[in-house]
């Protein structure tokens, strides 16, 4: 499959990597990326409610809410 790219060595496409290995990031540096992570974390899961919501609010719910709301009454006419 090299001969068909035609004049691309190995040391070409990997020139990137021969660098070594980047150095430690610092504690604020370390602190951004924790507070960006748990920005991006909460800021999905927002995303993922507001999606679910519109997903299940044209379901009716009205008939859920008359069933919950309906049983003590139904309890207190069974007791009279």
């Amino acid at each position: 499959m090299a001969e068909e790219e035609g004049d691309v060595n190995e040391e070409d496409v990997f020139l990137a990597f021969a660098q070594g290995p980047s150095p430690p990031r610092g504690p604020l540096r370390r602190a951004l990326d924790k507070a960006f992570f748990i920005f991006l974390a909460l800021f999905l899961t927002l995303l993922m409610l507001e999606a679910l919501y519109k997903l299940l609010w044209p379901l009716p719910w009205t008939k859920l809410g008359g069933w919950l709301l309906g049983t003590p009454e139904e309890e207190e006419e069974l007791e009279l």
